[in-house]
């Protein structure tokens, strides 16, 4: 008798016998049984994995003389003539070699033919994507309603290749790849029952070579066994098959870890002396690095890889104390490696210059870590600035007599925080003749980023700067203005003899000496923004245009702000401010500021005067040496500057 191939010779017959379809076997055997037969199935994925064998099943099941039954007798004429592939009733047909229109007319002629012994007379095409576009047109109207008799099986790698006109018409099953565990059993089943003395890590070494195919796998074994005899070592099994030796994969990666380039080139070296692939090498250590990063991601991840305890064992201890992020890393290199190695000319060297990519490699600081650094650096460097600026450090300091007075009152002038009422009563604090310097910092072979102890300092107000004349000019404010002009009249309004004091109290703050329209006009602004949120669009959004009496023209920059002031344009608190500031005037109008003119708002003139100290102490901190050094050591730049004001503002 001439030999038969494992895969012809282990072939199922049943759907009992198809390993790790469960879910299209379990779907086909209730369907018989309720008789809810469809007239076309569609067998759609990987190669050797049970499609045409489910087909040929499910034509047995039909046929055979005590059914439709899920369970065939195998004893009948029928079943045996469909196991042995002569059936007149079960015609198979490749799809790759009868891919014309003709071909698909002969067939569609045949359908009209009543089967010669079984109930049903099946088709099953094999690769069905292969037909042409005319052979699938020709087919549709005969698939939409063939005969009774008649049951179409189509089996395919590439489903989308088929058009939806046809995988409208059929049930379609999608056939997945058979889990290692399963392979590893039913390859020991059929070594059992051949004699062949083989080890389970031989057994899924072939099964990891098979990716997943039962037939791929069984393909494989045969040639072990012909390689080796009935007796196969795990030795043998990577001989024979072309595998790269798992100690060598293993090596590779703890050089790798422990950033040891020695033992990574030399694994290297042996793997290219023994003759492997190095396309292979790199895809397996892609497998083995990710092996890894499931160890070490959580407990019970490691149920998710297919490798022998002794394996998953190793792979705890080169895991230990290895942060997840390094795997990933690793792996995104080797995967570039890969890519490369396989369409380089000279793959070793690629592979032995990645090394350096790979050993180098370290836990990342976390996000948090960098930022408390930077942190404390920034307050540092405030600090000794704010020192540099004031003068006020606890060496260079104003001492104090034992009664408690300055002995350096007469000849110093008293140092003035910004923003403070005697600094705006006075004047502006004079700056210092020199640019303010950073902090100094030892020279070390790392930056010191501990932090410092706090101490008092200066902290820039965030008070408005002095407001400038608006630059309007005469033509300017003569010119035609858009006509959704608001006005606001305020006329005189006598104060009533009896009034009680609490009445006179809320009235708006008088001003003193003489002041100019922009200083009228701040004052107004603030007593606006004192009457709180509801008045925060006239305070903060208003622009002055020009004060003509009986007229006080305003602007807004946009159509939404010139709109909620119109809302508010009659309360109390505006005609009582226009009395006050503005005396001469009885009414306001309101209109949107023009876009060829330049009257800035107040919040305006605040965000240029932030992004102006942004500036300034950007330009301090870039040319700090710690700051320098601590680019340097995270290899990266300085990007964004906040103010301490910015801090607590919310986002």
């Amino acid at each position: 008798m001439s030999y038969m191939a494992i895969a012809r010779k282990w072939r199922p017959t049943t759907f009992e016998e198809i390993a790790g379809q469960t879910h299209v076997t379990r779907t086909l055997q209730n369907a018989i049984k309720l008789d809810r037969i469809h007239h076309a199935f569609l067998f759609s994925g990987p190669r050797g994995v049970g499609k045409t064998t489910a087909a040929r099943a499910l034509a047995r099941s039909l046929n055979c003389s005590e059914g439709p039954t899920a369970k065939p007798c195998g004893t009948c004429e029928s079943c045996a003539e469909i196991l042995a592939g002569n059936s007149p009733d079960v015609i198979e047909i490749d799809g790759a070699s009868n891919n014309s229109v003709e071909d698909i007319r002969d067939l569609r002629d045949s359908v009209r033919y009543l089967p010669v012994r079984g109930r049903k007379k099946v088709y099953i095409i094999d690769e069905v994507h292969m037909l042409s576009k005319g052979a699938f047109n020709a087919l549709l109207k005969t698939l939409e309603e063939p005969p009774a008799h008649v049951i179409f099986l189509f089996a395919t790698t590439e489903p989308q290749r088929i058009p939806d006109t046809i995988i409208s018409r059929v049930q379609r099953f999608e056939f997945k790849r058979i889990p290692m565990a399963i392979v590893v059993g039913h390859l020991r089943k059929i070594c059992t029952a051949d004699g062949i003395q083989i080890t389970d890590a031989g057994l899924r070494l072939i099964a990891r070579a098979g990716e997943g195919s039962m037939r791929d796998s069984q393909s494989l074994l045969d040639q072990v066994i012909s390689f080796s005899g009935v007796e196969i070592s795990d030795v043998q099994v990577t001989e024979a098959l072309g595998l790269v030796d798992r100690a060598l994969l293993y090596s590779m990666l703890e050089g790798l870890l422990k950033g040891n380039a020695d033992a990574c080139l030399e694994a290297i070296d042996s793997v290219y002396g023994f003759g492997y692939d190095l396309s292979e090498f790199t895809s397996e250590m892609l497998e083995l690095l990710r092996n890894a990063a499931l160890v070490g991601l959580s407990p019970s991840s490691k149920r998710y890889l297919d490798v022998p305890d002794d394996e998953r064992q190793r792979l705890s201890t080169l895991a230990d104390g290895i942060p997840s992020d390094v795997f990933v890393r690793s792996f995104q290199v080797m995967l570039d490696v890969h890519d490369q190695v396989s369409r380089a000319p000279r793959p070793r060297l690629v592979l032995e210059m990645a090394v350096a990519r790979l050993v180098s490699i370290r836990p990342a600081r976390p996000l948090d870590q960098i930022i408390s650094r930077l942190s404390d650096m920034e307050r540092r460097l405030r600090h000794g600035g704010v020192q540099a600026r004031t003068g006020s450090s606890r060496e260079g300091g104003p001492r104090r007599s034992q009664s408690g007075s300055r002995e350096d009152d007469d000849e110093s002038e008293p140092v003035r925080r910004p923003g403070s009422p005697r600094a705006r009563a006075n004047g502006p604090a004079p700056q210092p003749a020199t640019r303010p310097q950073p902090a100094r910092v030892a020279p070390r072979s790392t930056p010191d980023l501990r932090p410092v102890p706090k101490e008092p300092r200066a902290v820039a107000s965030p008070e408005a700067p002095p407001l400038a004349e608006p630059s309007w000019s005469e033509d300017a404010a003569e010119q035609e203005w858009p006509d959704d002009v608001v006005v606001v009249e305020s006329p005189p309004t006598p104060i009533e003899p009896d009034a009680e004091p609490e009445e006179v109290a809320t009235a708006p703050p008088p001003l003193l000496g003489d002041v100019n329209n922009v200083e009228r006009y701040e004052a107004f602004r603030r007593w606006l923004k004192a009457g709180g949120t509801t008045f925060d669009v006239w305070a903060d959004h208003s622009a002055l245009v020009r004060v003509a009496p009986p007229v006080l023209r305003l602007a807004f920059p946009s159509a939404f702000t010139s709109s909620q002031a119109r809302q508010r344009s009659s309360d109390d608190r505006i005609r009582s401010a226009l009395e006050a500031y503005f005396p001469d005037c009885i009414r306001i109008e309101v209109s949107i500021r023009p876009k060829r003119e330049g009257f800035e708002t107040w919040n305006e003139r605040q965000a240029e005067a932030r992004e102006q100290r942004r500036s300034d102490l950007r330009r301090v901190f870039e040319a700090d040496p710690t700051v320098q050094a601590a680019c340097t050591m995270l290899g990266g730049a300085l990007k964004i500057v906040t103010l301490e004001e910015e801090l607590n503002q919310k986002p």
